[in-house]
C-alpha cells in the first residue's frame, strides 16, 4: 500500500508501473470519482511514450487506443449499464494482443478481467492525499521490480 500526496507522486507511481508492465498486462483501476484513476492511467501511458496531447478520459468513448512503446488500451466502465455491456464492446479481445490494458471502474466488470490482472485501488484520504493499493499477480519478481523503482538505492 502506498500513500501519495501529490500528482507528482502519482506520476512517479505510473512511471514505475510502466517500467514493469509486459505485453498483455491488464490493470484494473478502482476508486471513487476524483480518486486519480485517470491521472494514474495518463502517467502510465505517458511513461510508455504515448503522446500526451492525444490522451483523454475514455468516459464518453469507452475505449481509447494509443500508440507507444507498447500499445495502450484505455477503458472506462463507468457509464456501462452492466458487465454484459462491457462484453459487448469485445473488451476481452484486447487482453492478449500485446498491449497494456487500463480499465477504469474495473470493480463494475471485475469478473470479466483476466485472472492475472493487476489492480490499483485508489482511495481519497485527508488533505487531498490518496492511498493507492497495488495488487499484482503472484509473481514476487514484479513486486521486487516495482519496489526497486519506487525506492531506488
Amino acid at each position: 500500500m502506498l500513500t501519495v500526496t501529490s500528482e507528482i507522486e502519482t506520476e512517479r507511481l505510473g512511471r514505475a508501473l510502466a517500467e514493469i508492465v509486459e505485453p498483455g498486462t491488464v490493470i484494473g483501476l478502482i476508486g471513487p470519482l476524483g480518486a486519480g484513476k485517470t491521472r494514474l492511467s495518463r502517467a502510465i501511458a505517458e511513461a510508455l511514450e504515448v503522446d500526451p496531447a492525444v490522451i483523454s478520459s475514455p468516459t464518453f468513448v469507452l475505449i481509447h487506443e494509443y500508440d507507444g512503446t507498447l500499445p495502450v488500451y484505455h477503458f472506462d466502465a463507468y457509464r456501462l449499464p452492466s458487465a454484459d455491456a462491457f462484453d459487448a464492446l469485445d473488451a476481452g479481445d484486447y487482453w492478449n494482443i500485446g498491449g497494456v490494458c487500463l480499465v477504469e471502474w474495473a470493480d463494475r466488470v471485475f469478473d470479466r478481467l483476466p485472472s492475472d490482472s493487476w489492480t490499483a485501488r485508489l482511495e481519497l484520504v485527508e488533505d487531498d492525499s490518496r492511498r493507492i493499493t497495488i495488487e499484482l499477480p503472484n509473481r514476487p519478481d514484479l513486486v521486487a521490480r516495482l519496489s526497486e523503482r519506487l525506492n531506488p538505492v
